[in-house]
């Protein structure tokens, strides 16, 4: 597959709450409100959230991890932070999960868990969880297997924050995290197969948007039709197509939408049918920021 190159400066439309604008003069961003807080994390074990998905099979449930430090576990929560209970995910290891997604796999629907994180630039494999999505949530501790998915880089080791998983196609996508310059993206064979070393091989890159050089979570829309994109401070909605992959998507110019005053914020996920979104930033008792969009 060709690598697809990215604009080197992204000038991101903003976005008014009220006002829907154009980005690149083809793609309509939609109109977004101010961010609304729906309340706060009640588990005091949630402390460094870094990723973040929405249930596609219990309303108004999320799921979400703690940043490497943690044990093997994640977390149930309600959309106003209620504490639903705990997955233990067995066999696997926090090395440094950073990001987690919702999308199809053999199983029906799964939970994809990301521990990509690699600040030192020396680990020699990474590594992604796969487990079916939970129907059916217990208080307290639970335990969920996963399968294990080992994989390398074709050109070494890197840091990363995001994972996208395709809600069609099930493709998986990473997106690198640079001090500068744009970021890579790699792309996991479509068929995730267990037992082997995989190949993450890259497609495309993307130059985050001026003053915001770094991406820290990111999650496609249910239908295939956007990609959401945050840094810590800011949040980008990339148009997309239906038959585009991710890289394809993310080689377009973005449009700014508003979001929260989050500290570190890292995880973003779409909520129920994707007319809104919900944000998370780290620390105890963070608060849960939902905007809906038109």
């Amino acid at each position: 597959m060709p690598t697809l190159l990215a604009p080197r400066h992204l000038a991101p439309c903003l976005l008014a709450a009220t006002l829907a604008v154009t980005c690149g003069g083809a793609e309509t961003c939609p109109k977004c409100g101010e961010p609304t807080r729906q309340g706060t994390l009640a588990n005091p074990e949630l402390v460094e959230t870094s990723g973040i998905t929405a249930s596609s099979l219990l309303p108004d449930v999320l799921f979400a991890h703690n940043d490497s430090g943690d044990s093997s576990r994640f977390f149930a929560v309600s959309r106003t932070g209620a504490d639903l209970g705990t997955f233990k995910v067995t066999g696997a290891q926090n090395i440094d999960w950073e990001d987690m997604d919702r999308g199809p796999c053999p199983a029906g629907s799964c939970l994809y868990i990301a521990d990509i994180g690699d600040n030192a630039l020396e680990r020699l494999a990474y590594t992604l969880y796969r487990m079916s999505e939970p129907t059916a949530i217990v208080a307290g501790e639970q335990s969920i297997a996963a399968d294990r998915l080992v994989f390398t880089y074709s050109d070494g080791a890197h840091d990363a924050e995001v994972l996208l998983v395709h809600p069609v196609t099930g493709e998986v996508t990473i997106v690198t995290k640079v001090e500068d310059g744009p970021a890579q993206i790699f792309a996991l064979p479509r068929e995730l197969t267990t037992g082997k070393t995989l190949m993450a091989t890259q497609v495309g890159e993307v130059q985050p948007p001026k003053g915001d050089n770094r991406f820290t979570g990111g999650s496609i829309h249910p239908d295939g039709t956007a990609i959401l994109m945050r840094s810590h401070s800011s949040l980008f909605y990339y148009p997309m197509q239906p038959e585009q992959t991710a890289a394809e998507a993310l080689a377009g110019e973005p449009c700014k939408l508003p979001v929260a005053d989050e500290m570190l914020g890292e995880a973003v996920t779409w909520l129920g049918a994707g007319d809104e979104f919900a944000t998370l930033g780290e620390g105890a008792s963070a608060a849960i920021n939902v905007s809906s969009c038109d």
